[in-house]
C-alpha cells in the first residue's frame, strides 16, 4: 500500500483544485474541533508544567535549593522553529553562542565554553525559564492523542465517510472506540481510504476531497 508521505505528495498537487470541494467537509464540526484543541491545549500544558516541575526538581538536586524563574508559556512553537526560538531566548537572557542543530529541533552548546560554575549554573537557569515559555505540542503526543481521538472518530464517521460514500468511494467499516483511540496516531491507525484503491492519485485524490481527520489537524497553524 502507498506511503501516507507518498500521498500526501501528491495530494499537494490536487490540493489547490480541490479546496471548495475540502471547505465544506471540515464546517460540520468546527465547533467541536475548536473545543477540542482548547481541551488538548490544556492537556498539553499540564503535562510540560509536570515536565517542568521535574527539570526543576533536577536542577535543585544539582544546584542546591535555588530560586528559578517562574515562566509560563509564552506561545507553543513547531518542532523546526524550537532550537532558534529559544536560542534566541538564550542570548536575550545574556547566554550567547548557543547553537541550532538537527533542523531546528536541537541545541548545540559547544560554543559556550565555560567551566566556570557561577556561569554554568546561569546557562541552566537561562536554559529552564527559555524551555518553559517556549514548549511544542508535539513532544505530549501521548497526552493529547487522548484528547484528540474521540474527536478524530466523530469527524471520521460524520464527515469523512459520509463524504467518501457520496464521491463514489467504498469505505471500510469504522472500528470500536477502544481500537480507534488505541492506534490513533500509529501506523495502525485507521485508514479511511483503505478501499480507495492502491493507486497513488487516486487515494491522494480521495484524500483532497474528503480530508482525513489526521490531515484536518495537521493543516492547523
Amino acid at each position: 500500500m502507498p506511503t501516507r508521505r507518498a500521498i500526501a505528495a501528491v495530494c499537494l498537487l490536487i490540493a489547490t483544485a480541490s479546496l471548495a470541494a475540502c471547505a465544506p467537509a471540515v464546517q460540520p464540526m468546527s465547533d467541536s474541533l475548536d473545543r477540542m484543541l482548547v481541551e488538548r491545549e490544556r492537556a498539553a500544558a499540564a503535562a510540560h508544567t509536570a515536565s517542568t516541575a521535574r527539570l526543576a526538581s533536577y536542577l535543585r538536586d544539582k544546584w542546591g535549593p535555588v530560586p528559578l524563574p517562574d515562566r509560563g508559556i509564552e506561545r507553543w512553537v513547531a518542532a523546526s522553529e524550537w532550537a532558534p526560538t529559544v536560542a534566541a531566548c538564550l542570548e536575550s537572557e545574556g547566554v550567547a553562542g548557543v547553537l541550532v542543530a538537527e533542523g531546528g529541533e536541537r541545541l548545540d552548546f559547544s560554543g559556550v565554553r565555560t567551566t566556570e560554575p557561577r556561569l554554568l549554573y546561569a546557562l541552566d537557569v537561562a536554559t529552564f525559564a527559555c524551555q518553559s515559555q517556549y514548549p511544542v505540542l508535539s513532544w505530549f503526543e501521548r497526552v493529547t492523542s487522548e484528547v484528540e481521538a474521540p474527536w478524530a472518530r466523530e469527524f471520521t464517521q460524520s464527515v469523512v465517510t459520509p463524504c467518501l460514500l457520496a464521491a463514489g468511494y467504498l469505505v471500510a467499516p469504522l472500528p470500536a472506540d477502544e481500537q480507534f483511540t488505541a492506534t490513533w496516531r500509529t501506523d495502525e491507525q485507521f485508514d479511511p481510504y483503505a478501499l480507495v484503491g492502491e493507486s497513488i492519485a487516486e487515494r491522494a485524490r480521495a484524500a483532497a476531497t474528503c480530508p482525513s481527520a489526521d490531515a484536518v489537524l495537521e493543516a492547523l497553524p
